[in-house]
């Protein structure tokens, strides 16, 4: 998200109750999480200062903090600009329709259940590989089509390319 500002953004109503676009300076992303007693959507706060490390740290906490009784997770005072959900960790979800809700940020994205495929490029010998389908959705009163496009490439180049995360964090 360093690399897309427009994806660290906000839409925020003025004084005179006409929104405006706010790009923040950190990138926070909210995780929804499913927990004993509803859907709840914690943010991980700025999220491009953090290891991969350090993400999967905030991730462990989060979730124990959800699977508590009642629920520990703190109050959301101010949303992040992307919402993850991962459709895939409930039964045989492959992909989902993801909804923005207002104030839930600018993009949303659904990952599903990762599964093996034997792939084959053209008439050259196949390779097994992992594939994960992913969903996205934007407001595009701030994301045009071509946008997002062009944003979730860059991202699958990331996730295809975990070493470059460890080595960014070095």
């Amino acid at each position: 998200m360093s690399e897309w500002p427009l994806f660290r953004s906000s839409i925020t109503q003025g004084e005179n109750a006409k929104p405006s676009l706010t790009i923040r300076s950190s990138a926070d992303i909210n995780i929804a999480l499913s927990t004993p007693t509803g859907l709840y959507t914690p943010v991980i706060r700025g999220i491009d200062s953090l290891s991969a490390y350090d993400v999967a740290s905030q991730l462990r906490h989060i979730a124990h903090l959800g699977r508590q009784v009642p629920n520990a997770l703190p109050p959301v005072k101010r949303s992040g600009t992307i919402s993850f959900s991962n459709v895939g960790a409930v039964g045989q979800g492959e992909y989902a329709m993801p909804v923005l809700v207002p104030g839930g940020g600018i993009a949303i994205v659904a990952v599903g259940r990762a599964k093996w495929i034997w792939d084959v490029e053209k008439e050259e010998k196949g390779e097994r590989r992992l594939k994960i389908g992913v969903s996205w959705a934007a407001d595009h009163r701030v994301v045009e089509g071509a946008e997002l496009a062009a944003f979730v490439e860059s991202w699958r180049s990331w996730v295809e390319n975990p070493e470059r995360m460890i080595a960014a964090a070095t």
